[in-house]
């Protein structure tokens, strides 16, 4: 069983004067969430409040963001200067103070000032979740330092850092060599004919190349062990993962196809991120599913499945889910009233987009049971 342990949020200032893991997590969250309301996108953050952050946030929005200039006149330095500067670190307690800044008189350029201040924080981190909340509040597309935090945090080490750097990568230039390296294939076709009632995994997005989902993955081999058993089908699902809609859209068709190749009839699916996409837009397709299980997939509603194609839907994630935010999509799953009956959520835990395929948050939250 892997070494799982659940986050705690720490609300407002107070994130950026502590330190460990819990502090960092929060202080992604609180820039990643101040970048979102810049960006308009307040309404699809679940549970903001556990942050300290107050709903008028959500009247920050700003079109096209704010100038650079107005963005760092808090750090009394100039603008190129300090694009200049990425070396540079900037001491936390700075953080602390835009934060309280933005709770108490919410504003555009104050959250676009502690977004340029979470670029220069000592955790890889921060600066990558302040790089993807730059891409909305202060021309960060465009801007050398920003791209340059992003490619550095798409290799390290943190799964979370990395997987947050790449969604904001591809926002900026989905077809970077960073990205590239990391696109999977799709599942062979090899002509089964044998029918049968079981499991299938897949991945989500620039994660083809990881092992949980795979036979002999972590996660894979503790849904195979449950009793009562699963069955899981050798092999998994695997596509491209890569973050655009026609490529989805193509998995979707491929995925309906293989289900048919291999003789699965009606199979459940666990399906991780936007690895929930491609389900959801294979029943769309033909494809059958008696449960289709999502893993912290983000919502948009032009990605509804076919509900009449599946009995039921299980919905697994966590609240502020970084990655999401970084992805722009919702966080709450909310189905069309006819089909409400088929969609059971469990929302446990906090930030961390990858914990929903680890068996020991499976097992902290009683999730076996919700099969």
């Amino acid at each position: 069983m892997s070494d799982f342990r659940e986050a705690t949020p720490i609300p407002g200032p107070d994130a950026f004067r502590a330190s460990g893991r819990d502090a960092r997590l929060s202080q992604a969250a609180i820039v990643l969430s101040a970048g979102a309301a810049v960006g308009g996108q307040w309404g699809r953050l679940d549970s903001p409040e556990a942050l300290g952050l107050p709903p008028e946030l959500g009247q920050i929005e700003k079109a096209g963001g704010v100038s650079l200039e107005e963005a760092v006149a808090p750090l009394e330095v100039d603008a190129e200067s300090y694009v200049s500067a990425r070396g540079r670190r900037i001491p936390s307690e700075l953080g602390a103070e835009m934060t309280q800044r933005l709770i108490d008189r919410p504003h555009a350029v104050t959250a676009a000032a502690l977004v340029e201040v979470s670029l220069h924080s000592d955790s890889r981190l921060v600066r990558t979740s302040a790089a993807v909340a730059a891409l909305d509040t202060a021309g960060g597309a465009q801007r050398t330092d920003v791209v340059a935090t992003l490619v550095d945090g798409a290799d390290a080490r943190d799964a979370l850092t990395r997987q947050i750097a790449r969604i904001g990568l591809a926002r900026v230039d989905p077809e970077h060599d960073k990205l590239a390296r990391v696109v999977g294939r799709a599942a062979d076709l090899t002509g089964r004919d044998r029918p049968s009632h079981t499991a299938v995994l897949t991945h989500g997005t620039f994660a083809g190349r990881t092992r949980w989902w795979r036979p002999g993955g972590d996660f894979y081999t503790y849904l195979d062990g449950l009793v009562p058993p699963l069955s899981l089908h050798d092999p998994s699902f695997g596509w491209s993962g890569l973050y655009s809609d026609p490529a989805r859209r193509l998995a979707a068709q491929q995925l309906a196809a293989w289900l048919v190749d291999q003789g699965l009839q009606q199979p459940d699916l666990f399906a991780h991120s936007h690895g929930g996409t491609v389900g959801n837009l294979a029943t769309r397709a033909g494809a059958e599913f008696k449960r289709l299980v999502l893993l912290s997939w983000p919502v948009h509603t032009q990605w509804f499945p076919d509900f009449t194609q599946v009995q039921r839907i299980v919905d697994v994630r966590v609240r502020l889910d970084l990655v999401i935010i970084a992805d722009r999509g919702g966080q709450t799953f909310t189905p069309p009233a006819e089909y409400r009956g088929k969609v059971t959520s469990h929302v446990n835990g906090w930030f961390d987009h990858g914990a929903t395929h680890d068996p020991g948050y499976w097992q902290q939250h009683g999730l076996p049971a919700a099969l």
